[in-house]
């Protein structure tokens, strides 16, 4: 999941896109950004496991070679 530092609340700006005061063009830009950052929250941690598997793999690679050089 997101650190809680930069985590959105995504239900604040759900209710912000249904103020009425704002313009129908208004509100349809700030659906469109919470789409956004519902969808940049999921490539990150998407991203984020990719990188740790990626890591576990380095390692694994890295243990067989110094095995390797010890025979």
């Amino acid at each position: 999941m997101m650190d809680n530092d930069w985590e959105l609340d995504l239900e604040s700006c759900r209710g912000l896109a249904e103020r009425p005061e704002l313009s129908e063009a208004d509100r349809q830009l700030v659906r469109e950004m919470i789409a956004q950052a519902e969808n940049l929250a999921a490539e990150n941690i998407r991203l984020r496991k990719a990188l740790l598997r990626a890591s576990r793999n380095g390692a694994r690679m890295s243990s067989k070679l110094k095995e390797a050089l010890y025979e």
